[in-house]
């Protein structure tokens, strides 16, 4: 980061401009007037981080001024998710210039203009320019990885201010199944794993609050399937019958036209839970021998991961972890 040089004049040679009749022009007659300011912004914290000055750069789009210093006003000791960080920065003119402007003629990009002004005490030839860079709210952690299992289940730890995951299965090279979008911490792809082949998951975090935002891809170890195991995902995946829908909701109608009520029902790999009425049931906790289990959006039972929008953790059995 480049640091000031403040310019003084010798009161001497004032003394002997004046001493031989010399004109000495006012200050702000002989200096170049800066009419306008653009800085470039760049941060890239991430919700969890230090307050790190060092994450932030600011550059300066002009040979006439640059940028002498810089730090937040945020207090605090991390950014949280609710965090908005604020920076004030001091920008300098170069020799031979002096600021006039309006707050109309700071353009920043990467922060949202708050103020600029003279700071006490000093002259024209420095401005300090107060201004909020995106919100952490629209920021996420890293994904570090993706744990994958020879029974097709994938599995990850939730990311800071994510919203929800995108998801692909790979066989070999190629995605199977499409880009899968998930709000859970876990899959289970073996209804997909029904041919001998590695395979990989590759899962990747999007913005809670942007959902053109998303992280980088991180990819699972390989898991090798043979013929054997193929066959039994093949066996396990498919299950006799077929989804109906009403005007009630969904229903699954058995091979011998009987359906399931008030009791949980494996269906192509997932747990479904009916209710008295039989119908499918959706984003809601289920009480069951005891224990609690979370249903999704889509009907499916949670396992590994975090219940959306809590902090209630179910277990690899579905049973939520009290």
């Amino acid at each position: 980061m480049r640091r000031g040089k403040w310019k003084h004049l010798i009161p001497a040679v004032l003394a002997a401009a004046l001493a031989a009749g010399m004109t000495v022009p006012a200050l702000a007659e002989s200096r170049k007037k800066i009419t306008s300011v653009n800085l470039t912004v760049d941060s890239d914290m991430k919700i969890g981080d230090d307050l790190d000055v060092s994450q932030v750069e600011i550059e300066a789009e002009s040979d006439k001024y640059y940028v002498e210093s810089f730090d937040f006003t945020n207090a605090g000791f991390y950014w949280g998710e609710e965090d908005v960080p604020q920076i004030e920065v001091y920008v300098n003119a170069e020799d031979g210039y002096y600021f006039s402007l309006k707050s109309s003629d700071v353009h920043l990009k990467g922060a949202t203009y708050v103020t600029a002004v003279k700071p006490a005490g000093m002259d024209s030839t420095v401005l300090k320019i107060t201004m909020d860079l995106p919100s952490m709210a629209g920021r996420m952690s890293e994904l570090e990885s993706v744990q994958f299992g020879a029974d097709g289940m994938a599995v990850w730890e939730p990311v800071e201010g994510a919203g929800s995951y995108e998801v692909r299965l790979i066989r070999n090279s190629t995605t199977v199944g499409g880009t899968r979008t998930v709000e859970q911490t876990s899959v289970d792809f073996g209804y997909l794993m029904t041919k001998a082949a590695t395979y990989t998951v590759k899962v990747r975090p999007v913005s809670r609050v942007d959902w053109e935002k998303k992280g980088q891809w991180a990819v699972s170890d390989n898991v090798y399937v043979d013929s054997a195991a193929a066959e039994r995902f093949r066996a396990a995946s498919v299950t006799p019958g077929e989804w109906v829908q009403d005007d009630n909701g969904w229903w699954f109608r058995n091979e011998d036209g009987s359906y399931t009520s008030n009791n949980w029902q494996l269906i192509n790999g997932s747990w479904y839970y009916f209710d008295g009425n039989g119908y499918m049931m959706a984003n809601s906790w289920v009480e069951s021998g005891g224990f609690y289990y979370y249903v999704g959006s889509d009907g499916a039972m949670l396992k590994s991961t975090y219940v959306p929008g809590t902090q209630y953790y179910v277990n690899s059995s579905g049973v939520w972890v009290q």
